[in-house]
């Protein structure tokens, strides 16, 4: 019988970070092209090196080293490794993952689950995958809607589905879900995937579209404050020219990188992200809530409204 080696995790400092991110794994079943998981200049090699004992044990020494509270599980797709994420849950106050939902939607009580989807079927398929949302759809409805769990879909808005957003939010509105949210396509600095918006003043009729929905769909889960400060003219003072007045830079994002230990990327959304056109929905939430000095659930990760 081998014995298991297990290292002690990356020395990050000792600054406190209340919310934090995980990759629990760099697999994915799905091939998504707006995926900013698998860039060039973002740790996404080699896969599964870490193993199970060391992940559990290097997260509880980092939770007590940082302070960290809340924890969100992420991948490629983090219900590959099923059993270790709902292992590793249990080591934080707060918990939440985000899964594209092809493995089933996990029973997490008191915790939320935040599932993709990017459109309705057509527009979904054609950015993850032929029958991809026929696949998350059988798994909505066969999970238990009364186990507690938290479960809201979330679209990324890229200039290919912008048009699609009240179609979408049609398509799944007698989904047993807790609500459908948004957010916006982040682009690396040499993104040349034709998914984003090269001038944000194009980007800001989508947002108030999102806005207007929001206002007529009370499934949609965002905050119109939120919305507003994405606005072009607005939206650097939640961001800043290279992430210096982004609240979200205060989480700590854990990549598996080179020999299977925990890395720090730039932001939670890599290395070579353009924080002048980011959309993350919870980079504008928390600059909100910071701006009107409360506290967002989950530290901006988690959608309110």
């Amino acid at each position: 019988m081998s014995l298991i080696t297990i290292e002690e995790p990356t020395d990050f400092g000792t600054a406190e970070h209340p919310a934090a991110l995980v990759i629990m794994t760099n697999a994915c079943n799905l091939t998504c092209r707006h995926c900013f998981v698998y860039r060039t200049d973002t740790p996404s090699e080699p896969r599964d090196k870490m193993n199970d004992a060391t992940m559990l044990y290097q997260l509880k020494v980092l939770r007590d080293r940082h302070k960290i509270r809340s924890m969100l599980f992420m991948g490629g797709e983090p219900m590959i490794r099923r059993d270790l994420v709902l292992k590793a849950m249990q080591l934080f106050e707060q918990s939440s993952i985000v899964t594209n939902g092809t493995y089933g939607i996990p029973s997490v009580p008191g915790h939320l689950v935040t599932v993709s989807l990017d459109g309705p079927e057509f527009n979904n398929d054609a950015l993850r995958g032929e029958g991809v949302f026929q696949k998350v759809k059988e798994a909505v409805f066969e999970r238990d809607p009364t186990d507690g769990t938290t479960v809201i879909l979330q679209m990324t808005i890229t200039r290919e589905n912008q048009r699609v957003l009240e179609e979408f939010v049609k398509a799944v509105a007698d989904w047993p879900v807790n609500g459908v949210a948004f957010t916006f396509y982040v682009p690396d600095k040499n993104d040349a995937t034709g998914l984003g918006w090269d001038d944000l003043r194009d980007r800001d009729r989508v947002v108030q579209k999102v806005i207007a929905l929001k206002r007529t769909y009370p499934i949609i889960k965002a905050n119109i404050g939120a919305l507003e400060m994405m606005l072009s003219d607005v939206s650097l003072e939640a961001t800043g020219v290279s992430g210096e007045n982004c609240r979200l830079k205060s989480t700590l994002p854990l990549y598996v990188g080179a020999g299977g230990q925990f890395e720090r990327t730039f932001c939670c959304y890599g290395n070579n992200v353009d924080c002048t056109r980011c959309g993350a929905y919870a980079v504008f939430n928390g600059a909100y809530h910071r701006k009107h000095n409360r506290q967002p659930l989950f530290n901006g990760m988690r959608l309110d409204g």
